[in-house]
């Protein structure tokens, strides 16, 4: 899974339609930095995604 940083925030790569949050030109990383927070519409589980 792909992830990248946006306003010191991290998202998952490609953003699912629930999170409003557009990848520019932001490099894209495989692992999570520790001194950022989490998009809790791209890093959290909903009701209805897939396992």
């Amino acid at each position: 899974m792909l992830y990248f940083v946006k306003d010191n925030m991290i998202h998952r790569f490609p953003t699912p339609k629930r999170c409003g949050c557009i990848h520019k030109n932001e490099p894209l990383r495989d692992t999570i930095p520790h001194d950022v927070e989490e998009c809790v519409y791209c890093m959290r589980s909903w009701p209805g995604d897939d396992c």
